[in-house]
């Protein structure tokens, strides 16, 4: 075989053959990613060549995720297999068995935007220091996505993203999100991307988050 022709076939298995694994990937979140942010997020980390499972609830924190405690507004799950389940009101999934079915390489977490209504600093601090130690704790790799920009309680933003970094900067890697997004003046809830001018700017966030992921994940993670 001569050198074009064997450059050429190489190309033809290289093409054919399956991406290699980037590792498995558990991915948990609040409202943002039951909805647009979510859905492309898993759709970016399954199409990289990454195992993934992905467990959204909206309105959750940390806590809920230990106590099992239910959404009233919404829930995106997908397993490893594929398999998808959404609905309205539901137990959010307990955090310790899904490390014991999923058995992570790497966790991301997008959580803190449901900390602005509580008027502790310290157990915010507290609650997310908790669930990063338990990632660090299952011998994962931790990469923690925060809010993003909102238009509702804007001027809450710095707090919450302080309290995100005392908490799990240590343990984590983390993703500023307000640097990525910019909420639109009109239209929508103030908080979420749910609606026509949000929605590309939820998939560019997820995109940002994935980009930020893939030299990490390993190298089919493109």
């Amino acid at each position: 075989m001569d050198l074009m022709k064997k450059t050429a076939f190489c190309l033809l298995l290289a093409l054919a053959a399956p991406p290699a694994s980037a590792g498995t990937v558990l991915f948990v979140g609040d409202s943002h990613s039951v909805g647009p942010f979510g859905w492309k997020l898993d759709e970016l980390l399954r199409a990289g060549g990454s195992k993934a499972a992905s467990y959204a609830s909206c309105g959750s924190i940390a806590q809920w995720w230990v106590t099992g405690k239910p959404t009233p507004c919404g829930y995106f799950f997908r397993d490893l297999e594929g398999k998808t389940e959404k609905g309205q009101q539901g137990p959010t999934p307990i955090f310790a068995d899904l490390l014991k079915s999923v058995k992570p390489d790497a966790v991301v977490v997008e959580l803190g935007a449901n900390y602005a209504g509580l008027p502790s600093d310290d157990f915010a601090i507290k609650d997310m220091a908790a669930l990063a130690e338990k990632i660090r704790a299952a011998g994962a790799a931790c990469y923690w996505v925060t809010k993003p920009d909102s238009r509702k309680n804007h001027a809450d933003i710095p707090r919450i993203l302080e309290l995100t970094y005392k908490a799990v900067s240590d343990k984590c890697e983390v993703f500023d999100s307000t640097k990525v997004t910019k909420y639109p003046e009109t239209g929508g809830d103030g908080i979420h991307y749910w609606f026509g001018e949000g929605l590309p700017i939820a998939n560019a966030w997820a995109q940002s988050v994935y980009d930020w992921l893939a030299p990490k994940l390993g190298p089919a993670a493109k």
